[in-house]
């Protein structure tokens, strides 16, 4: 060692080692160190025995619904040289299309008619590029409604647009039926699920020998509610508006101790 060692750090630490109770100190803050990463090691071992001592299982339960409100939105359309021409034609065809709803049994103040869209139609020259000169006004106007009786909002969907025979332009949407017991129905099903994921857990634990002990966790899964005999699935829940008759389902995941 050169004198520069035996004068610097390294000298230091040398002669505070050779010091009395420096040994001990060592000694000490080694065993501590050790004792440390033995606990550790401890803790490791009694979490992972924790979170492997458990059942983790899913449960399922389904049930037949019915949709017990449907809603539907009808458009009629006109056109004329001039806007009042367009709305005297609009007027007609508005009033036949309430005729047509109301005789159907849907009252008149479940009935709602939106605003008068209005847009034009331009002339062209003889390159085709629209011009200032309007040539037509072309007027829109929607009518709502929401009913408990579905099959007759299903049925005046489907025989809205034999209007047109009748010279009126109209254009029938698409009806949204829905269940009005959904949160009910969720409460029934999350029960029915949980019986279920606990059975299964009970099968899982007699095979091996074991009991169910306690429950450790639960989590609900997505709640969907399909069209009848639908296999459709999605991570982010489902709900379906076009189908009458549907399915709802859920998914819990429960862990239990085992015992």
């Amino acid at each position: 060692m050169s004198d520069v060692d035996r004068g610097g750090i390294v000298g230091r630490v040398f002669r505070w080692v050779a010091t009395p109770g420096a040994g001990i100190f060592l000694l000490g803050a080694t065993l501590a160190f050790a004792v440390l990463g033995a606990s550790e090691q401890i803790g490791l071992a009694v979490r992972t025995m924790k979170q492997d001592n458990v059942i983790r299982v899913k449960g399922v339960a389904e049930v037949d619904v019915s949709s017990d409100r449907a809603s539907w939105w009808g458009t009629v359309r006109a056109s004329a040289a001039t806007l009042p021409e367009a709305y005297l034609e609009l007027e007609k065809s508005m009033g036949a299309l309430k005729a047509f709803v109301t005789s159907r049994g849907i009252s008149p103040d479940l009935v709602l008619v939106g605003s008068v869209d209005i847009a034009k139609q331009y002339t062209r020259d003889e390159k085709g590029n629209a011009t200032n000169t309007i040539e037509r006004y072309l007027l829109s106007q929607s009518l709502g409604l929401t009913s408990p009786n579905v099959l007759v909002v299903r049925d005046l969907a489907n025989e809205s647009t034999g209007l047109i025979k009748q010279g009126v332009e109209v254009e029938s949407g698409t009806p949204i039926f829905k269940v009005s017991t959904i949160e009910k129905t969720k409460l029934e099903l999350l029960e029915k699920a949980t019986a279920n994921a606990y059975e299964r857990a009970q099968t899982l634990a007699r095979g091996s020998g074991s009991g169910v002990g306690s429950l450790v966790s639960a989590a609900q899964g997505v709640y969907q509610i399909v069209a009848r005999g639908s296999t459709s699935s999605s991570d982010y829940g489902e709900y379906d508006t076009g189908a009458i008759e549907k399915t709802a389902r859920v998914v819990v995941t429960l862990e239990y101790a085992v015992r």
